[in-house]
């Protein structure tokens, strides 16, 4: 009978389905995030068993981490040699939070606590090791510790530099954390390829405190940045004001207006060649004609002029080369004929290769939600998905790389 925490697995994505993670967990008081890291890997399809040295019990329970994950803890070593067993079983091995004392003794090959004799069996097997620090910042700088994790480096230890606050080295995020796991998780088949991703809205000023927008968060086009990064590209971003962080590993350009958009986009085009193009932004359509210099009085009224902004795409088609062109098309309150049939208006009228259309009205689906209902039109056909943002971004890889 399967454990009731782990009803969630892949709630949030497939990415990692067929996974086995191994968590070792060491004596810093970052031990007390590891649950939601450890849930947050299992929302995206991982399976997941933790390893605890004595000190990380001191700080967070077995039975936490056992609730978390839905399998038992491992404390100690017994005849049952969990060690061994484990490190045959995972796939990788992440080491969260890494102590000093630690990484100290996986560097110089010193196994006398659970974790650290699982990642030595692990290194034998040559199994994926990603180690993530966590100390003051004071002890992270010392020319030892620099020594040992340039070691770790040397012998493919994957390492995950941590975030220098208040004197200390902390790990980051846990969406941080996640993102860079799961990118060795993904097949590098865009190794060698090169991508431009457009994300969020735009805004277009109506005086110095008032602008037109909406209400675009950007996960999707960060979902599609996020992922071509994980499959081995060079992904560059034009991103809006979003709501979603920027990802890691991403070159990103800031951009607030559509023009400002657009020149990014030229300059990027225009400069390099990219192998794909995709255009997930929500930029405005409109523009006031004049912006005002002064704050606008409601005592006063007022009726803004709105002319069109340029379009980013039927640019980028005329100037992109042989880059495979990905655009977005919003409908409202539609049937999926309708809507296949604006995708497959919008392809032709832009000359792209693939659009990812849907209906923002229809519930998990449009701004600021995980998951989207859309229906994908490409030279190979169409197909409906209703799936998180996550899963449609690997969808559009996928075809991208079957018919590029």
């Amino acid at each position: 009978m399967m454990h009731p925490s782990k009803d969630i697995l892949g709630s949030h994505g497939s990415e990692m389905e067929g996974q086995n993670v191994a968590l070792c967990i060491t004596g810093s008081v970052a031990a007390v995030r590891t649950p939601r890291l450890a849930r947050t890997l299992m929302r995206h399809g991982a399976e997941v068993r933790v390893v605890m040295s004595k000190m990380a019990t001191n700080l967070i329970t077995p039975d936490m981490l056992h609730w978390a994950t839905g399998n038992p803890v491992v404390t100690k070593l017994t005849g049952e040699v969990e060690h061994v067993e484990i490190a045959k079983w995972a796939d990788m091995i992440v080491v969260v939070p890494a102590t000093a004392n630690t990484i100290g003794k996986i560097a110089n090959g010193i196994d006398d606590t659970p974790p650290t004799s699982l990642v030595s069996v692990a290194q034998g097997l040559e199994k994926l090791i990603i180690v993530i620090p966590a100390m003051h910042e004071s002890m992270y700088s010392h020319e030892i510790i620099q020594k040992n994790l340039s070691i770790l480096k040397e012998v493919g230890v994957q390492i995950l530099e941590p975030k220098f606050e208040e004197g200390k080295a902390k790990i980051p995020s846990i969406r941080e954390m996640s993102d860079f796991i799961l990118n060795f998780s993904k097949p590098k088949d865009l190794k060698g390829k090169r991508v431009l991703v457009t994300a969020g809205p735009t805004i277009e000023k109506l005086d110095p405190v008032r602008i037109l927008t909406n209400q675009s968060s950007g996960r999707m086009g960060i979902s599609v940045a996020k992922a071509a990064l994980a499959r081995g590209a060079e992904v560059t971003l034009a991103y809006g004001p979003g709501k979603e962080p920027e990802p890691l590993g991403v070159r990103t350009i800031r951009v607030e207006t559509t023009d400002q958009m657009l020149e990014a986009v030229e300059e990027e085009l225009t400069s390099e060649e990219y192998d794909l193009f995709v255009c997930a932004a929500a930029p405005q359509d409109f523009k006031p004609e004049k912006t005002s210099d002064e704050k606008l009085r409601r005592t006063e009224p007022f009726s803004p002029e709105l002319i069109p902004t340029p379009s980013i795409l039927e640019r980028a088609s005329k100037i992109s080369g042989n880059s495979f062109l990905v655009g977005f098309k919003a409908e409202c309150n539609v049937t999926d004929d309708q809507l296949q049939s604006a995708a497959a208006d919008k392809m032709k009228e832009h000359d792209l290769d693939l659009v990812v259309a849907n209906d923002l009205m229809r519930t998990g689906a449009g701004f600021g939600t995980e998951t989207n209902d859309v229906i994908i039109v490409s030279g190979d056909g169409s197909r409906k998905m209703k799936a998180s943002k996550n899963e449609i971004a690997e969808a559009i890889l996928d075809i991208f790389v079957e018919e590029y």
